[in-house]
C-alpha cells in the first residue's frame, strides 16, 4: 500500500512552499520592473512633448530664421520616438494656428527636415503609420507628395484611403473630390464632415459633378452631396433633392428632407405634406421635425390630423411638438381636458406640454 500512495514528507512540503514563494516573488519583481519601465517611458515622453512644444512656442513668439539649426535639437531628433513626438506637435500646432504663426510652424518642419520622416512613414506597411505620414505631409502642404498620396486612394486599408481622401481635398479643394465618381467604399459621417470642412468654395463648373454624385450607386456619396448642397445653399438642386424622396434608402430620404428645408421656398411645406404618407416612419418623423422648424401656420391642420388619426405614437408625439412650436397651446390644453378625447392622445399632449415646460 505504501508503494502506491507516497506520503509527502515535511521536507518535500517545505521545498514546495519555497518554490511557490520564489515564483510569487519573481512575478512581483517582474511586475514592478515593468511598471517602472512604463513610468520611465511615459515620463520621458512627457519631457519630449514639453521640449517640442517649447520649440514651437519659441519659433512662433520670437521667430526662427529659416535654415538656422539648433544642433542639440538635431541630435535629439535622431531618436525615432522623439522625432515622432515633434512631428505630432508640429501637425497639431499647424492645425491650431493661422497666418504668421502657422508659417513659423511650417518653417520648423522644413528646417529640421521633417519631410523625410513623414516620407518614411508613408512607405511603411502598418496602416496607422502610413495614415500618420499622409496627414503630416498634407498638413505641412508638401505638394510634391500629392501624386503618391493620390495613388493611395485605392488602398485596401480604410484608415489609409480615408486619410488619402482628406489629404487630396486639402490640397486641391473641390477638385479633389473627383474620387467620389468611382467610390465604392462607404464614406463615414466623420469623414464626410472632414471633407466638407476642407472645402472653402466651389468652382464655377461644379453643377455637373454634383448632379452626377446625386445619382451615385453609393448612398453615402449621395448623403455627402446633400450636405454639400446645404452648406453652399445650392438652390438649383432643390428639385433633385425632392426626387430623392423616392430613393430606397431611408437615410437618403431623411437627408433629402433636411436639404429642401435648408433651401426652403413657398412650395416646400405643401410638397412635404404631399409626400408624407408615402414615406416610412423615420422619414415621416423628419418631415414633422421640418414642419416644426419652419413654424408655418399653413401646416397646422395637417399636424392636428396626425395627432388625431395617425396610428403611430411616435408620429403623434412629433406632431404635438410641432403644434407647440406653432403656439397651439390653447388647442392642446383644451383637448387634454376633454373627457371625450381618447386617453392615448391626452397622454401624448400632457407629456409634450410637460417636456416643453
Amino acid at each position: 500500500m505504501n508503494s502506491i500512495f507516497h506520503r509527502v514528507t515535511i521536507h518535500e512540503l517545505i521545498i514546495a512552499i519555497v518554490v511557490v514563494l520564489s515564483l510569487v516573488v519573481l512575478l512581483i519583481m517582474m511586475v514592478l520592473l515593468y511598471s517602472f519601465y512604463k513610468y520611465k517611458v511615459l515620463h520621458q515622453r512627457q519631457i519630449w512633448l514639453q521640449e517640442s512644444e517649447q520649440k514651437v512656442t519659441q519659433a512662433i513668439v520670437s521667430g526662427e530664421e529659416v535654415g538656422s539649426v539648433d544642433e542639440k535639437f538635431i541630435m535629439k531628433l535622431r531618436n525615432p520616438s522623439f522625432r515622432n513626438i515633434f512631428l505630432s506637435v508640429l501637425v497639431a500646432s499647424d492645425q491650431k494656428f493661422s497666418g504668421g504663426a502657422r508659417n513659423e510652424v511650417n518653417n520648423l518642419f522644413k528646417t529640421y527636415k521633417m519631410e523625410d520622416a513623414a516620407w518614411q512613414k508613408i512607405r511603411q506597411k502598418k496602416a496607422y503609420v502610413v495614415a500618420g505620414g499622409i496627414l503630416e505631409l498634407a498638413v505641412m502642404r508638401v505638394e510634391s507628395a500629392l501624386p503618391y498620396i493620390s495613388s493611395l486612394l485605392e488602398h485596401p486599408k480604410r484608415q489609409v484611403y480615408q486619410e488619402a481622401q482628406y489629404a487630396v481635398v486639402s490640397f486641391k479643394g473641390f477638385d479633389g473630390l473627383d474620387f467620389l465618381n468611382t467610390l465604392v467604399a462607404p464614406l463615414s459621417d466623420w469623414q464626410q464632415l472632414r471633407l466638407l470642412r476642407s472645402i472653402g468654395k466651389l468652382p464655377v463648373a461644379h453643377e455637373e459633378w454634383v448632379k452626377n454624385w446625386l445619382s451615385s450607386s453609393n448612398q453615402t456619396v449621395i448623403i455627402f452631396t446633400l450636405r454639400l448642397i446645404r452648406k453652399f445653399q445650392l438652390l438649383p438642386f432643390y428639385a433633385d433633392a425632392i426626387n430623392l424622396f423616392d430613393h430606397r434608402s431611408v437615410t437618403v430620404k431623411v437627408q433629402a428632407i433636411r436639404t429642401i428645408i435648408a433651401l426652403e421656398n413657398v412650395e416646400t411645406i405643401n410638397q412635404l405634406i404631399a409626400v408624407f404618407f408615402k414615406q416610412p416612419i423615420e422619414a415621416q418623423i423628419e418631415i414633422l421635425r421640418a414642419l416644426k422648424k419652419s413654424r408655418s401656420p399653413q401646416s397646422t391642420p395637417f399636424l392636428q390630423q396626425q395627432l388625431w388619426h395617425h396610428p403611430a405614437i411616435s408620429i403623434k408625439i412629433a406632431a404635438t411638438e410641432a403644434l407647440i412650436a406653432l403656439k397651439q397651446h390653447d388647442y392642446l390644453q383644451r383637448i387634454a381636458t376633454d373627457e371625450t378625447v381618447p386617453e392615448e392622445i391626452k397622454q401624448v399632449i400632457k407629456h409634450a406640454l410637460q417636456e416643453k415646460t
